[in-house]
C-alpha cells in the first residue's frame, strides 16, 4: 500500500513538473507571436554624421532634442566637431560596433512582454541619443518614443567610465539593456509608496522587480537587481541571514530614513555595520522585497495587477515567504 501512494505521489509530481516546464515556453511563444513592430531611430548616427546644412531639418524632425533655450550655436559647434566631449562620446559609441538589429529585437520582445501583460500599452518608436553618460537618460519612456543613452552601454570597463564607481560602472554594460528598459516600463505601472516604512518601500521595490521580470524573463537576477554577479551570489547565499537581521532588529515596520539609504537605494555596499558589509550589494532589501512578492504571486496565483494594488502588509502577510537558507 504504502509503495503504491509512494507511485502516485511520484506520477503526480513528474506530471506537475513536465507541465510547468511546458506552460512556460508555451507562454513565450505567444508573447513572441505577438504582432508588434519596432522602429529604431539612431539619432546619435544622424547627429553625428550631420552637416550644418542639416540642423534645420533635424530641428523640425526631432523637436524634443532641441530645447529652444539652447542657442544654435551650440548645436553648430558639436556639428562642426568644435565640442570635444561630444567628439569623444561620438567615438566611442562607433568604436563599440553595436548591433542595433539585435538591440531592437530586444526591446521589441520587452514591448511584447509589456503589451501581453498590460494590453493597453502602445509600442513606441526607439531613438538612441549620447547622454553624457547621464544615469537619469539611460532608457526614458515617454508617450511619443523610448530613449535610450547609447553611451551608457560600452562595457563597465571602457575607458570612459574611469572615475565612476564600480558598482556603477557594471550596470554600463550592453547585457543590462534588455533589463533596464524591463525597468523603466514597471516603473510606468507600479505606482510608488508615499509611506517611508521600511517594509513599505521593500515592497515597493520588490514589485518593480517582479513585473521587471515579466517584462524581461531572460535576463539574469543579477542584470535584473543591478548587482555585480558576486554579489548577486552573495545575496542569494545569505538571504535567510539578511531577512533574519531585518526581523531581529525589528526593522521592518520602522519608518527611519536611513533605513531607505542603508539597505535600499543603490550604492556600493549594504550598510549592517558589520565585517561583512564590503561582500553585500546596495540596496541589498531590494533583492528581500522581490523574493517575498514572488513568494505572495506564488502561493495565491496573483494575477500582475492583483501584485501591484495589493498593499505592502497584505503582500507579507500573504505571502508565506521563507528565505532560502
Amino acid at each position: 500500500m504504502y509503495n503504491k501512494i509512494t507511485t502516485i505521489l511520484l506520477v503526480f509530481a513528474f506530471a506537475k513538473a513536465i507541465i510547468s516546464c511546458t506552460q512556460e515556453p508555451k507562454l513565450e511563444q505567444e508573447i513572441q507571436a505577438i504582432p508588434l513592430q519596432v522602429e529604431l531611430v539612431r539619432f546619435h548616427e544622424e547627429f553625428a554624421n550631420a552637416q550644418l546644412s542639416d540642423l534645420p531639418r533635424l530641428k523640425e524632425q526631432f523637436p524634443q532634442f532641441f530645447p529652444t533655450v539652447v542657442s544654435d550655436s551650440i548645436w553648430k559647434a558639436k556639428i562642426a566637431g568644435q565640442d570635444t566631449i561630444q567628439n569623444v562620446l561620438e567615438k566611442a559609441v562607433a568604436s563599440a560596433d553595436f548591433d542595433y538589429q539585435n538591440i531592437q529585437k530586444e526591446v521589441e520582445l520587452v514591448m511584447k512582454h509589456v503589451e501581453y501583460y498590460f494590453p493597453e500599452f502602445e509600442p513606441v518608436p526607439v531613438i538612441t541619443v549620447l547622454s553624457e553618460v547621464d544615469d537619469d537618460l539611460k532608457v526614458v519612456p515617454t508617450p511619443q518614443f523610448l530613449l535610450i543613452g547609447i553611451d551608457n552601454y560600452l562595457g563597465p570597463d571602457h575607458q570612459l567610465y574611469k572615475g565612476i564607481s564600480k558598482y556603477k560602472s557594471v550596470t554600463l554594460d550592453r547585457d543590462r539593456l534588455a533589463a533596464d528598459v524591463a525597468l523603466a516600463y514597471a516603473k510606468l505601472f507600479v505606482p510608488p509608496v508615499s509611506s517611508r516604512g521600511f517594509l513599505d518601500q521593500m515592497i515597493y521595490y520588490g514589485k518593480l522587480h517582479y513585473v521587471q521580470q515579466l517584462f524581461a524573463p531572460a535576463s539574469t537576477p543579477a542584470q535584473l537587481m543591478g548587482y555585480p554577479e558576486n554579489k548577486m551570489q552573495f545575496a542569494q547565499e545569505n538571504e535567510e541571514y539578511v531577512y533574519r537581521y531585518f526581523v531581529d532588529k525589528e526593522l521592518l515596520y520602522k519608518s527611519d530614513q536611513q533605513l531607505i539609504s542603508r539597505f535600499l537605494l543603490p550604492a556600493p555596499f549594504s550598510k549592517f555595520y558589520l565585517e561583512i558589509d564590503q561582500d553585500t550589494p546596495g540596496g541589498i532589501a531590494q533583492y528581500i522585497g522581490y523574493q517575498i512578492v514572488s513568494s505572495y504571486a506564488a502561493t495565491n496565483n496573483a494575477a500582475v495587477d492583483e501584485i501591484i494594488r495589493t498593499s505592502a502588509t497584505d503582500i507579507f502577510n500573504k505571502s508565506r515567504y521563507k528565505p532560502r537558507s
